[in-house]
C-alpha cells in the first residue's frame, strides 16, 4: 500500500510543477515548437537517469521520486498530441521533424548524460 501511496503523490506533485513550468514557460517563451513540453521532458530525462544512477537500491525513494515526481513532470501523451498537431490538418515538416528529434534523441542522451555523472 505505501508504493501506491508514494506513486501517487510523487505523481500529483509532478504534474504540479509540470502544469506551473508550461504557464511560465508560455508566457515568458514564444516559439513555433511546444518549448514547455520540449524542456520538461529533457530535464526531467536528465534526471531521471540522474536519479536512477545514484538512487537504484532505495527502491522506496525511487518509486515517490522517478516513478512519481519525474513520471508525473514528464509527459509522453502531451508530447504525442503535440506531434500529432504538426501532422494534422496541415503538415508542418521542419517542426515535426525538429521536435521529434530533439525529444527522443536528445531525451535519451539527457538520461544518459544523468545516469553517467
Amino acid at each position: 500500500m505505501i508504493h501506491i501511496l508514494l506513486i501517487m503523490v510523487g505523481g500529483g506533485i509532478g504534474a504540479v510543477i509540470r502544469a506551473w513550468l508550461a504557464d511560465v514557460f508560455k508566457s515568458k517563451i514564444t516559439s513555433p515548437i511546444p518549448i514547455a513540453t520540449l524542456i520538461v521532458n529533457l530535464v526531467g530525462s536528465f534526471l531521471i537517469g540522474f536519479v536512477y544512477g545514484i538512487a537504484q537500491d532505495y527502491q522506496l525513494f525511487s518509486l515517490f521520486f522517478i516513478t512519481g515526481v519525474l513520471g508525473g513532470l514528464t509527459t509522453f501523451s502531451t508530447l504525442s498530441y503535440e506531434i500529432v498537431q504538426f501532422i494534422s490538418p496541415s503538415f508542418k515538416p521542419v517542426q515535426f521533424f525538429s521536435y521529434s528529434i530533439l525529444q527522443f534523441v536528445i531525451g535519451f542522451i539527457s538520461c544518459f548524460i544523468g545516469y553517467s555523472i
